[in-house]
């Protein structure tokens, strides 16, 4: 093998300037949630949940009892997490979910102010139409971010994340009946889940 680093460096260097951005997020593949697959002792990452919420959105939208634009609330699944790449996750039931929103808020500022336009807008315009929560696309999002960590943590019990950090079901349920309308009928299966989780004991 002939090592050629002038020809490597040139290549590089000759790469889109937008491709520095989707080499910082690729940092998602390594960024450990707390809910954990399905199935196996190991917990998902944040590009694994975000490709999962993506087709959750195309595979249940039928349950929405809004139309939607599939395609959009795809984009959105896809960018939810982006800022995750600067931050890191917040465990929806941590100590510092506090914090979340100003963390955040500042990396989507990053994002804005640092990599080309207009692709940073494009990226951070999504970002900020899911934190809004105004559409039915992005509602829709967050209701799937919401029934998957349910699920996963459900089909999984000795791994859970409920189990691991002592949660409370009456915070899964509050968080739930933030998204119970546009979740539709997939709530009312998120509350059995929970019940049922109660009471085999994993949940308290």
């Amino acid at each position: 093998m002939i090592n050629d680093d002038a020809s490597r460096l040139k290549i590089i260097n000759n790469l889109p300037p937008q491709v520095d951005l989707l080499l910082q997020l690729e940092a998602l593949k390594n960024v450990e949630r707390q809910n954990p697959l399905s199935a196996g002792s190991r917990r998902e990452r944040v590009a694994e949940h975000s490709w999962h919420i993506a087709l959750g959105v195309i595979l249940l939208s039928e349950h929405s009892p809004d139309d939607l634009d599939i395609a959009r609330a795809v984009l959105l699944a896809c960018v939810h997490d982006v800022v995750e790449a600067f931050v890191g996750d917040t465990f929806a039931f941590g100590s510092d979910v506090d914090g979340q929103r100003s963390r955040e808020e500042g990396a989507i500022a990053h994002i804005r102010a640092t990599f080309p336009q207009p692709t940073a807008a494009l990226l951070a315009d999504l970002w900020e139409e899911y934190e809004a929560q105004a559409t039915p696309e992005a509602r829709f999002v967050k209701g799937i971010d919401a029934f998957l960590p349910i699920l996963l943590n459900f089909l999984n019990p000795e791994e859970s994340s409920w189990k691991n950090h002592g949660v409370d079901s009456r915070k899964v349920l509050k968080r739930l009946q933030r998204v119970e309308q546009p979740l539709g009928a997939l709530a009312e299966i998120n509350k059995e889940m929970v019940a049922q989780a109660v009471r085999e004991g994993y949940l308290t």
